[in-house]
């Protein structure tokens, strides 16, 4: 689970590096913003995820990670 909260009073559109080393997921990774369609990311060789961020101002979001 990862969650994301922007406090700014502005939108935010940005990219998240998402560290999973802990995670045991070792070639892909499966996200699913607030339970919506899951959606694949390859790890990159220091086992992470780029994730791509829009947030509202004061806006919060979660992802779940498998």
């Amino acid at each position: 689970l990862a969650m994301v909260f922007n406090p700014t009073s502005d939108p935010v559109e940005t990219t998240l590096p998402v560290p999973l080393y802990y995670t045991g997921l070792t070639d892909t990774a499966q996200v699913s913003e607030q339970e919506n369609t899951w959606q694949s990311y390859t790890l990159a060789r220091d086992y992470h995820i780029d994730l791509p961020i829009r947030l509202p101002a004061l806006g919060i979001t979660w992802f779940l990670i498998k």
